[in-house]
Formats: structure tokens, sequence, C-alpha cells
């Protein structure tokens, strides 16, 4: 799933990702990340941190909180800062990417957190 309010960014990033071969769910906000989430938990959760209602920060932490989602590894892709960082891992980010980052990092980084080799 990706969750950003920009919608050429989920759309940028939904077209990289369906590149390879991942499915990919979209998400508004973290109010409409966290609805689909209740509905269909995804193998993943890519979420930018600003965004109006609910933000990333809230939307890790509501996921962290529930034991059907607690599991859920999430990449968040924001501007860089070591406190955001501190934030972030407080709570339950798996990886902060900072903006801009290299697409195919994205990628790794997916494939780390699910445990699995790159797709062909």
């Amino acid at each position: 799933m990706v969750a950003d309010d920009s919608r050429v960014v989920r759309v940028k990033t939904g077209r990289l990702l369906a590149a390879h071969r991942y499915q990919v769910l979209m998400a508004e906000d973290g109010q409409d990340a966290g609805r689909q989430i209740e509905k269909a938990v995804p193998d993943v959760l890519v979420t930018d941190v600003d965004m109006p209602g609910m933000d990333g920060l809230e939307l890790a932490r509501q996921v962290r909180g529930n034991p059907r989602t607690a599991h859920l590894p999430i990449i968040m892709v924001t501007s860089d800062s070591d406190e955001l960082r501190i934030q972030a891992r407080a709570a339950g980010v798996n990886v902060v990417l900072g903006k801009p980052y290299p697409e195919e990092q994205l990628i790794a980084h997916i494939q780390q957190l699910l445990g699995n080799s790159p797709r062909a």
C-alpha cells in the first residue's frame, strides 16, 4: 500500500512497484490508509509523514497498536531529519527514506522486509 496525499507521488510510486510485479493499493491520506488496512492488511505500507488529517506517524502508531496489523512492515518516505527518524522509530517505522531516494533503494527495502529475493 502507498499512502500519500500527493497524487503524483502515489502514481509514480505505484508504477515503480507495479513494474516490479507488486500489486499496489493506494491511499490518499492516513485516514484512508487506516480504513483500507482494517478491511485487508497489505504486505507492506509505504507512507509519507506529512498528510492532512492523520499523518504518517499517527498511522504507524495505529498500525502497531492493532494486534492484527502490528507485524506490517512500514517504510516512511519524507524529508530527512534526525528528529523525524527518532519519532518514526518510536512510532514503529521499519525504514525511513529521505526524499529524494534512488528507486531501487525502495525496492531493496521492500524485498528485505518481505524476506524475498528480487522479482524477475
